[in-house]
């Protein structure tokens, strides 16, 4: 997998956005392996569901820690 150095590619520094990009998953400049190419919706459906399953997790865990 190439990775993709263009700056005009990479908004705040890690999030990759080119629409001209077929992939969901694609290199990342360092680090990781992967990050999602959120210039596709299915990234920010990932993120979004990513998110929502963390609060509902820290949120049962707040409840049963006040019991």
């Amino acid at each position: 997998m190439l990775r993709d150095g263009n700056p005009q590619h990479w908004k705040l520094l890690i999030f990759y956005y080119k629409p001209e990009e077929s992939r969901l998953f694609v290199a990342k400049r360092s680090g990781l392996p992967w990050t999602l190419n959120f210039a596709r919706p299915t990234a920010w459906v990932i993120t979004g569901a990513t998110i929502a399953i963390l609060t509902t997790l820290a949120a049962i865990n707040n409840i049963h820690s006040i019991r």
